[in-house]
């Protein structure tokens, strides 16, 4: 008989993986790192090493093998089209695991954050993503390819780019002044506007600062009026309102039921301006007047997503919803 579940939420930065018994007690939680191929240097290879370093660490910790695992979920980045959705599928089989549901990360915020299991999930960390579950369990992903989808003007590389280009697009080219500018220099130690590139760079690259780091002085500058920062959050908001509006649009939400639109990832939680999520909140709401949307940041860590859905796929009936969500708090 099978007794436990695992899941798991895989990012460009970290990735949790929890193992849960099928009462919906919590056995474990690990942290980790990288699981997106995309951001790992050896790809689909290095994942595959990476996911059985994962996957023996927690099992062999907790006594517990294959065997006595019913069907699990795993929420992945980078997981995006069919074709990468079949190779990992193929890679996971390979390590032992054979009943699961591989998915788009952005899929865990719907289950851990909506209370009828479905709904959209935006996700605003290390990237974006939009994924959306109807009622009649319809999936959709909009976003998260980069130019083949028409670009991604979220996520936290994306916003350090956008700083980054707004202070050396300031003091070269002419744009206007922004205090994203005096915060990188303050940040960097320099006075003159020909050391900001070599005294960037270097920072990067001796490992001082990761390159998304910089997407906090947006945020900065926003509290402080500044109108540049405050329009790349304005922008940012509004690509994801019009990918939440594409959702909304492409699959079966009833007209009588509520909309719970879920917003994930270190961007939305930990970010000290709301002016993005209050743009996405205008937007949504203008576009779709005859409809009820309900918005919520995602306090809960999406793999309790993975650990609900994966609970909910095995019949479970003796799990409570905030039973899972409390254990993740401890």
């Amino acid at each position: 008989m099978k007794k436990y579940v695992l899941g798991m939420d895989g990012g460009g930065t970290k990735t949790h993986c929890s193992i849960f018994d099928l009462d919906g007690n919590l056995v474990d939680l690990v942290s980790w790192g990288t699981t997106n191929h995309e951001c790992l240097s050896g790809s689909y290879d290095e994942l595959k090493i990476e996911l059985g370093k994962l996957f023996t660490y927690i099992l062999t910790k907790n006594g517990i093998g294959t065997e006595d695992l019913g069907k699990c979920v795993f929420g992945l980045a980078g997981v995006d089209t069919k074709r990468q959705h079949e190779f990992i599928s193929n890679m996971i089989r390979d390590l032992g695991i054979r009943d699961f549901t591989l998915c788009n990360d952005s899929y865990l915020g719907i289950k851990a954050g909506c209370e009828k299991g479905f709904g959209i999930c935006a996700i605003n960390g290390t990237a974006f993503s939009i994924g959306g579950i109807d009622s009649r369990g319809n999936m959709l992903q909009i976003g998260g390819l980069g130019e083949i989808s028409g670009g991604d003007f979220g996520g936290g590389e994306y916003l350090a780019g956008k700083a980054i280009a707004a202070a050396y697009n300031s003091i070269f080219k002419g744009d206007p002044e922004t205090l994203i500018t005096e915060l990188f220099f303050n940040m960097l130690d320099i006075k003159s506007k020909f050391d900001f590139v070599e005294a960037l760079k270097g920072r990067i690259d001796d490992g001082t600062y990761k390159y998304d780091y910089f997407n906090r002085l947006v945020f900065e500058a926003a509290n402080k009026n500044d109108e540049v920062a405050k329009g790349l959050l304005d922008n940012m908001g509004r690509e994801y309102a019009r990918c939440i509006n594409a959702v909304i649009a492409n699959l079966d939400f009833y007209r009588q039921e509520p909309v719970e639109v879920v917003m994930a990832g270190s961007i939305f939680v930990k970010g000290e301006n709301s002016r993005a999520i209050d743009k996405i909140r205008q937007e949504v709401s203008l576009k779709n007047e005859d409809r009820e949307i309900s918005f919520k940041v995602l306090n809960s860590p999406p793999v309790a997503g993975a650990i609900l859905w994966a609970l909910e796929q095995n019949g479970s009936k003796k799990h409570d919803r905030e039973k899972v969500l409390k254990a993740f708090e401890q």
